[in-house]
């Protein structure tokens, strides 16, 4: 990974929100760039157009992904789509330092999703006050994920949909557990997302880990 002066500036001054997916990271997030008027880039949006500048000699799990069905995707083993998973997002981080160059070292700016490993935050000496990390339980994840309409249409286009989105969920559950275990190793705050609080009760207790109450 290489670094300039600029990147790490600006991460040293970016609030970022990390974590497992279905968390209440986005809904966090925008509540921040509204409030604080942060400058905000969606890192999520930008999947597809990194899947498609990767190449196969520097990216290989990006490329390989980038060419897989649903079915395919889904019908991995367990343990190989989480190891997958994190090298996807290790691979995929040169792109993100490189959208990251349009902002000015001093912006203020809000950085959400899952591709913030903590590994990766620790690389770009990332300030630790401004990082926060929301892992959701397994019972929270699979109530929320059930009720996004976008999942059931990728599952229709597997053999099995209901293994599929097993399978989907141990990955997201295993995901968020080595994350939690690396951002306790890095020096990173994490908190666990229960569905106990409200979304007004969990963005006051995000703002106030963040120290901007």
């Amino acid at each position: 990974m290489k670094l300039n002066q600029h990147i790490k500036e600006l991460f040293g001054q970016a609030y970022i929100l990390g974590g497992s997916p279905c968390s209440g990271k986005s809904t966090a997030a925008a509540r921040l760039h509204a409030e604080f008027d942060f400058q905000a880039y969606n890192v999520d949006g930008r999947e597809r157009e990194h899947l498609n500048r990767s190449r196969l000699g520097q990216h290989p799990v990006m490329f390989r992904l980038s060419k897989m069905t649903w079915n395919e995707i889904w019908s991995r083993p367990v343990e190989q789509q989480v190891a997958e998973e994190f090298d996807f997002y290790r691979e995929r981080f040169e792109f993100v330092m490189d959208d990251l160059k349009q902002y000015a070292a001093d912006d203020l700016i809000v950085l959400e999703g899952a591709a913030y490993l903590p590994e990766l935050l620790a690389r770009v000496e990332a300030d630790s006050r401004r990082v926060l990390y929301l892992i959701p339980t397994k019972t929270f994840q699979l109530h929320h994920y059930s009720q996004r309409s976008w999942i059931h249409k990728i599952l229709q286009e597997c053999d099995d949909p209901e293994q599929a989105f097993a399978n989907w969920m141990e990955r997201d559950h295993l995901f968020g557990q080595e994350v939690q275990r690396q951002a306790k190793e890095f020096g990173f705050r994490a908190i666990t997302v229960d569905g106990g609080l409200d979304i007004d009760e969990t963005y006051r207790q995000v703002t106030g880990y963040l120290g901007l109450t």
